[in-house]
């Protein structure tokens, strides 16, 4: 039987000789694992396709709960982002959320439409901001949404993941740049008037990597998961 998904690559792993174990993100599917078959050899069919980040339509066959990729036809490749280091880096840890909280085969379409914006707004934006963007709705979309309950000293919960102005064996002090770049970016509205806001923020890099290292441990207390990927910020 084959199905057809529009879906972007987010993971992928040798297999015996000359396969590939692919983990995509499908609009349709959730995340589902597809095989491709002889892809390691030189003159490959699919080799640009077995690339993280390709975001294609894909054809599959499917005998016996097992997927392999019978045909794809490239979207978009994201060329901009993986010739930056920093985008690079970024643009992985959309994929490692992806790949260590969605669960799997389970439809996620706002999320999925979240995280092809995502990595465009990467490729072509500030990634940071971009990063943190993505990291705030997708947080909201899962339930999870952060509460920023300040009324003088700010402070991060470390165990709900919230901001507060109470002290607890919990809590750690943030910086008023850094808590004001997340509020900023999380109260910004709808897709497009949140677009025109993002875009006209300026901070220096040193505060919005710490903005992102901060959003790691909002990651952590929300979902019980420490991402790898932020190591390399």
């Amino acid at each position: 039987m084959d199905t057809k998904v529009k879906g972007i690559i987010i993971k992928l792993s040798n297999y015996k000789e000359a396969d590939k174990l692919a983990s995509i993100f499908s609009l349709e599917e959730g995340i589902i694992t597809a095989k491709f078959t002889g892809v390691k050899k030189e003159k490959a069919k699919f080799k640009a396709v077995a690339q993280p980040f390709c975001f294609a339509d894909f054809v599959l066959n499917t005998k016996a709960d097992s997927n392999t990729v019978t045909s794809a036809n490239i979207i978009d490749n994201f060329f901009g982002i993986t010739a930056n280091y920093q985008k690079t880096i970024c643009a992985y840890i959309v994929l490692d959320i992806l790949q260590s909280i969605l669960p799997k085969q389970k439809t996620e379409q706002e999320i999925f439409v979240l995280t092809i914006k995502a990595l465009k707004d990467i490729e072509q934006k500030n990634e940071y901001i971009s990063l943190i963007n993505f990291i705030l709705q997708f947080i909201n979309f899962s339930g999870m949404k952060v509460e920023f309950d300040c009324s003088g000293t700010i402070l991060l919960d470390k165990d709900t993941g919230n901001f507060t102005s109470a002290k607890s064996l919990w809590t750690v002090p943030i910086d008023k740049k850094v808590y004001n770049l997340l509020k900023v970016i999380n109260d910004s509205g709808e897709e497009n008037e949140r677009d025109e806001v993002l875009e006209k923020l300026e901070y220096s890099e040193t505060i919005l990597k710490q903005t992102l290292r901060l959003t790691n441990s909002i990651m952590l207390a929300k979902f019980g998961v420490e991402l790898k990927t932020f190591e390399f910020v």
